[in-house]
């Protein structure tokens, strides 16, 4: 791998643009191995610290993955979500962005993903769908699998769209739902939004953009519905237990 001598800059930030300039310039596909770190401060006659570093804000931007282990390495990465997540994730912790809000952002992206998928979907694209209901079936009293397959409904859809902005956009929203939702896991509520993915699915095969936005619109309300009752319910038996503690140490005390 061949780069320009480096500039008057920190040597760690123009290695990492370096490296994206050739990431971008060569078009390299996701999964590309890179050199080795070792490689790298060879090449760029630095140490390797200062290439860990680089690595390090790529990483970050989303570019590179760094694995681990024997079968690990430096590959290539379209994890282009990553920054918008870690600057969303930051906001929640913050308390600036809630549940209700990240909701919010998936009624106007999601009805109009829908719609799009519908006029613009490859035949690929509809492959690759009906491959993952057929995968759901197959394991619909695996809640595990379902949950997946669930989520990945909404994110293959925006893939299909035919603008990837949309699927970086939704990724850093899930990325965030996922996690302050994990408790959410009941085998009846998977296998419901299967079937509502399922109808969507036929009304996107059928080319059906209106119908297609209306029911991903009534999808995601439902989704938001059961998931307040869901931690509605949760907090209310948190706090019975709460109560009940408090009165066993009471009881204990007198």
């Amino acid at each position: 791998m061949i780069f320009s001598p480096l500039k008057k800059k920190r040597y760690s930030d123009q290695i990492a643009d370096l490296i994206q300039d050739r990431i971008v310039r060569e078009r390299l596909k996701t999964g590309t191995n890179l050199p080795s770190e070792l490689e790298l401060a060879h090449e760029f006659q630095v140490s390797r610290t200062v290439v860990r570093e680089a690595l390090r804000i790529l990483e970050i931007s989303g570019l590179v993955r760094i694995k681990k282990g024997p079968s690990g390495g430096i590959f290539v990465s379209d994890m282009y979500h990553a920054p918008i997540r870690k600057s969303l994730k930051n906001m929640v912790a913050l308390g600036e962005i809630t549940i209700d809000h990240l909701f919010d952002v998936r009624l106007q992206l999601e009805p109009f993903i829908a719609g799009e998928a519908a006029l613009h979907a490859r035949k690929e694209d509809i492959e690759i769908l009906e491959q993952l209901l057929q995968d759901s079936n197959a394991h619909i009293d695996n809640p595990v699998v379902l949950k997946k397959n669930n989520l990945n409904f909404h994110l293959l859809l925006a893939r299909a769209c035919g603008n990837p902005l949309f699927f970086v956009l939704l990724e850093s929203v899930f990325s965030l739902l996922i996690e302050s939702s994990q408790d959410f896991f009941e085998s009846a509520l998977e296998k419901h939004f299967h079937e509502n993915h399922e109808k969507i699915f036929h009304l996107i095969k059928k080319k059906k953009a209106h119908e297609s936005e209306r029911l991903m619109r009534e999808d995601i309300l439902d989704v938001k519905q059961k998931l307040k009752r869901f931690k509605d319910k949760a907090a209310g038996g948190k706090q019975s237990r709460e109560k009940t503690q408090g009165s066993a140490l009471r009881s204990d005390k007198q």
